[in-house]
């Protein structure tokens, strides 16, 4: 909703005291102040996507610097600066940072207040790298990555961002990665490949997620989790639907396709399931999930078994029938769903 700036200010004040009074919730009064915004005139749109674009640059920018290892070495040679003395200063500089934005918070909408969060993440991350530069660990790749999955949990639970919490997923998943292929035994971990412990990984993220909904520090990034983990969890039962739980590429090119029609089956089955709740439970990103990797296991199973024996034109035709009848179900089900409430009305 857009009012002028008097009425903004009434508004925010009005939400500060029924806060103070316990009469909504933090969540509620945050979700409240992200409704309202300031009418702007054409001149201040033009300074807010400026300045936007202004963010978004240094944020490439800084990137693209610390991914330049030479240009950093550079510049570490040239002011003669330890790792540790780096760190410091980028420590530091991030702590300045994540202080500054979140006090500025209620000023700045919800798209710049993230830019700036991932700013300062990046500073944070760069401080890490350069401690970890000076510890000789077996691992050092493992436990940087743990240690900034930590700090990403913890600053976007203190800093209530959820870009933050994003990029801690990201962080987490990288680990896993990571951890799981260092400790694996003929590339596997507790006897999965890769695809089959990310799939687990997955299944375990979205049940996590059902937990943080009833945590109330960490409700407001629950979709964010649960999104990620349906992503994961469909993405390596994709995988598994190919490459099965084979060790090596080797084994897997030894045995027929056909071998893993089971797995196939079952990413299909889960897809329609997923599909199915999400019509039930009226939630449009799992309907979309669902019909998404319903058709790339169709896609992926014709390229298979059918590419070099089928018509193309008849497989597509099968597609497009089936898909007709799943549509007319569909509309029935939603006609049926519809009659009592006609009835009553």
């Amino acid at each position: 909703m857009e009012v002028n700036k008097n009425d903004w200010d009434i508004l925010q004040n009005a939400i500060k005291e029924w806060e103070q009074d316990a009469k909504i919730s933090p969540d509620q009064a945050h979700a409240l102040r992200e409704s309202i915004s300031i009418k702007r005139s054409d001149r201040q749109l033009l300074a807010k996507y400026l300045f936007i674009i202004s963010l978004s640059c240094a944020l490439l920018a800084f990137g693209a610097i610390f991914i330049d290892e030479k240009l950093l070495e550079k510049l570490k040679q040239y002011f003669s600066l330890s790792n540790i003395i780096i760190a410091a200063i980028t420590g530091l500089i991030s702590i300045a940072w994540f202080w500054y934005a979140f006090k500025r918070k209620n000023k700045l909408n919800s798209f710049t207040y993230e830019v700036y969060m991932i700013l300062g993440a990046l500073c944070s991350l760069c401080c890490l790298v350069y401690i970890f530069k000076d510890i000789n660990a077996d691992r050092p790749h493992t436990a940087l990555l743990m240690c900034s999955t930590i700090v990403l949990f913890v600053l976007s639970i203190l800093l209530r961002s959820a870009a933050l919490w994003a990029c801690s997923i990201i962080s987490i998943i990288l680990w896993f990665g990571a951890f799981s292929s260092n400790h694996s035994i003929n590339n596997l971990f507790l006897g999965m490949n890769l695809v089959v412990r990310y799939t687990a990984f997955g299944l375990l993220t979205l049940i996590l997620s059902f937990v943080q909904a009833h945590i109330k520090s960490l409700s407001f990034t629950q979709r964010i989790t649960f999104g990620a983990g349906l992503l994961i969890f469909l993405l390596g039962m994709w995988g598994v639907s190919v490459f099965g739980n084979f060790s090596t590429l080797d084994e897997w090119w030894k045995v027929r396709q056909t071998h893993e029609l089971a797995y196939a089956i079952l990413f299909g089955a889960v897809a329609v399931i997923i599909f199915y709740f999400g019509i039930r439970y009226k939630d449009a990103f799992v309907r979309d999930m669902g019909i998404a990797f319903l058709l790339i296991n169709l896609y992926t199973r014709y390229f298979e078994y059918f590419w070099n024996t089928m018509n193309k034109g008849i497989f597509f035709l099968i597609l497009a029938v089936t898909f007709g009848f799943l549509g007319k179900w569909l509309e029935r089900k939603k006609r049926s769903a519809k009659k009592p409430a006609d009835i009553k009305t």
